[in-house]
């Protein structure tokens, strides 16, 4: 039975996070996996080179000692890995849940900023190093979307925790205080 992109992502991802913890090297291997999704994200044929069975492992192996380059040994290895079970299209999924999980162990999230005008980069910052002093996290990174439905205030929703500071719903707040009120 053939697996899922998501059961392999998290069968390999799960692998190679131990693996970088187990080497002492998870912060330098979660740097080199960053630039390679970077890379990789911008150049998506990198993965096809990979994966095509027209060219033979030789080829693959050759290429990938150039991409290589710079890499930790144990990103390298892992690499290598994937190329020899033909796993490299699943690269930027695993490194998806690599990232998780080392976001997971350092206590860092993410989010989305709701505001009715968009927030500069220092108030983005405020807003992070709040919520991260105030739930124990190291940081919260934001996006920050502008909806003006909202009026004012700003609408949190990181992971599954939503908190709607915003003036819409404060007044629709009072709205229901003054109807229940008669």
């Amino acid at each position: 039975m053939a697996l899922s992109r998501e059961e392999i992502a998290a069968r390999y991802g799960g692998a190679l996070f131990g693996y970088a913890q187990d080497t002492n090297s998870l912060v330098a291997v979660h740097a080199d996996l960053q630039e390679l999704a970077q890379a990789v994200s911008a150049n998506p044929q990198i993965l096809n080179v990979f994966s095509d069975p027209i060219f033979n492992s030789i080829e693959k192996k050759k290429s990938l000692s150039v991409i290589e380059q710079g890499l930790t040994a144990e990103v390298q290895n892992f690499l290598n890995f994937l190329l020899d079970y033909n796993r490299f299209n699943d690269l930027l999924d695993i490194i998806d849940r690599f990232n998780d999980l080392y976001d997971e162990a350092n206590k860092i999230t993410s989010g989305t900023a709701t505001t009715a005008v968009k927030l500069d980069d220092a108030q983005l910052t405020a807003l992070s190093r709040s919520y991260a002093q105030k739930y124990g996290l190291k940081d919260v990174r934001l996006e920050n979307q502008v909806d003006k439905d909202i009026l004012g205030g700003v609408i949190l929703q990181i992971g599954d925790r939503l908190i709607d500071g915003s003036v819409k719903n404060k007044l629709k707040k009072i709205r229901v205080q003054l109807i229940n009120k008669d």
